[in-house]
């Protein structure tokens, strides 16, 4: 049965049931946010914030910017998601856009859910297309939340909340990149691969 809430306060319900990432659980005192406009947040009690975090670099464009919640309501009104082994004209017209911007060479796109899942995807190729299997990230870098990404965060918090997958360091980390790592990744053959 769950516990009467109607007693607490908003923020006290949110320390109550959401688990916040990179925090210390007991002592987190989250802004509660009402709405948000170009470059200002509000909060609960009306106070109006400068974001200069850009709610985590992902909102540049400002908040609630007019074209892009138009384009969010048109989308969403037609098709709000779709498989990946289907097409869409939209996946297509953004993945022409992202070629007609990359390196020469570049001939397709993949898009994943999400950053943490772009950077294991991206290692994953990388190891495949190089035979090599040790990944070197930078100091206080952050790649995302998943067991390589959170092992390639060059933070603190990252190494200890999980196993380091084979080869996984950050570059503060001296004793890993002196170390040979005992897998040694071999490229597998085109007939290999068609048979997994």
């Amino acid at each position: 049965m769950a516990n009467d809430r109607s007693t607490l306060t908003s923020a006290e319900r949110e320390k109550a049931s959401v688990f916040h990432s990179w925090s210390a659980q007991a002592s987190i005192n989250p802004l509660m946010v009402k709405d948000a406009e170009g470059v200002y947040v509000t909060g609960e009690d009306g106070t109006t914030y400068l974001d200069l975090s850009s709610q985590l670099v992902n909102t540049n464009i400002g908040h609630q910017h007019p074209a892009v919640v138009r384009a969010i309501q048109e989308q969403a009104a037609t098709l709000c998601t779709i498989a990946p082994q289907h097409g869409y004209v939209s996946r297509y017209r953004a993945a022409e856009l992202i070629l007609d911007r990359s390196f020469e060479g570049a001939a397709k796109v993949f898009f994943t859910n999400g950053g943490t899942e772009a950077m294991e995807h991206a290692i994953r190729l990388a190891r495949l297309s190089t035979g090599r299997h040790k990944v070197l990230s930078a100091y206080r870098s952050y790649h995302g939340a998943t067991a390589t990404s959170i092992n390639l965060t060059g933070d603190p918090v990252g190494g200890r909340t999980t196993p380091a997958p084979p080869a996984s360091c950050t570059s503060s980390d001296r004793s890993c990149i002196a170390r040979r790592t005992t897998r040694t990744a071999r490229p597998r053959s085109a007939s290999a691969r068609s048979r997994t």
